[in-house]
């Protein structure tokens, strides 16, 4: 199969798997459509383009369309920088259950990106993160926790923990 092929394929691949995600009803359609596009211009690099795709999906709740609007803006690819803003949208998506943006979110708290530096905050969404298998989160946690005192670590534990339980699949 030829690469232009296989990248066709790929995309009705993730129109379907959008579609059957976020419902079949006419605006779904439209925003799994719209969502593609934006996924094809971030690939060829045209940031702004890609931007304005999954934005208005973004705002229609389409979660993978809100961690890349959050990548964006932490970023400053398409638009001016903006870490607050890249720490809304990745908290919109990781509390919707998308673990790459619960371990940049657990990124944003442990840097102080946008955010005050919160040791607990970040500790938790990496602990999130590595509960959906993300390994990096998982080391992340463990860097972090030397800075942290044992108290503030069971706190951020208790808060994965209660979060893991609400959030259950």
């Amino acid at each position: 199969m030829s690469n232009g092929i296989r990248k066709t394929v790929f995309k009705w691949i993730m129109v379907a798997v959008s579609i059957a995600l976020f419902g079949c009803g006419d605006q779904s359609r439209k925003d799994a459509e719209i969502y593609q596009e934006g996924v094809t211009a971030y690939e060829k690099g045209d940031f702004s383009a890609a931007l304005e795709k999954f934005k208005p999906v973004a705002e229609h709740g389409h979660v993978q369309a809100e961690y890349y609007v959050g990548i964006m803006y932490l970023k400053g690819q398409g638009i001016t920088k903006n870490e607050k803003d890249a720490g809304i949208w990745l908290g919109k998506a990781a509390e919707r259950g998308h673990a790459d943006a619960q371990e940049n979110l657990g990124l944003i708290y442990a840097k102080g990106l946008g955010v005050e530096r919160d040791w607990v905050q970040a500790a938790k969404w990496f602990s999130i993160a590595a509960a959906s298998g993300k390994e990096t989160a998982a080391n992340n946690k463990k860097v972090i926790e030397v800075h942290m005192p044992p108290e503030k670590v069971a706190e951020a534990n208790t808060l994965a923990q209660e979060w893991l339980a609400q959030h259950k699949k």
